[in-house]
Parts: C-alpha cells; structure tokens; sequence
C-alpha cells in the first residue's frame, strides 16, 4: 500500500466519493469529513495549483506545501511558525510570496 500526503481538500474529496459509493461512512470518517467540509479553503483544482505554486520554490518540499495549504495562512508570522521546525528561513520576499498564492486560491 502506497502512502502519500494529502491536502485537507483532497481528504473532503476521497471521503465524499466513498460516501456516495459506499452510503455510509465509519464514525471516525463521518467526523473527518466534516472537519474537512469546515476547514478545507480551496477547490480541487485550487489545491493543485497552490502546491504548484509553493513548490517552485526550492525551500518548500511537499510535506510543507501541503502543510501550508492546509493551514491558509494570513500573517507572515503564520508562516515563519510553519516553517520553525523546519529550520529554514525565508527571506520577506519568500513570505509575501507564499501568502499571495494562499490568498489567491481560497475559495469564498
């Protein structure tokens, strides 16, 4: 079985698709998919593009970008924070960047 990192929005789309396959949801899905209908801020298509974005540039791997996807962040301290672990510094220019991206694909 092949593991991969996912973004909130994907997560919404899986569990609706197995949802109308299946008709019903475990518990533990059922609370999923509703975190996810809460809290994912981007369509499908919105997703794709904003890890496309992030990804290129070079300080930001997957892990992260999901990450940062997930968490829309709207401060630049928002992202330094997403970023401690990670011991990578951004420049202010970096930061205005990635808040841009998330800015300009959130849904409503």
């Amino acid at each position: 079985m092949e593991e991969r990192v996912v973004t909130l929005t994907e997560v919404k789309e899986m569990l609706e698709k197995a949802e109308a396959e299946r008709g019903e949801l475990t518990y533990e899905q059922k609370l999923a998919l509703e975190h996810a209908r809460r809290f994912a801020k981007y369509t499908v298509e919105g997703t794709q593009q904003l890890l496309t974005d992030l990804r290129s540039n070079a300080k930001i791997d997957h892990l992260m970008a999901v990450r940062l996807a997930d968490v829309a962040p709207t401060h630049p301290d928002d992202v330094r924070a997403a970023f401690a672990k990670a011991r990578v510094t951004l420049d202010d220019g970096e930061v205005q960047k990635i808040l841009e991206a998330v800015k300009k694909y959130q849904t409503g």
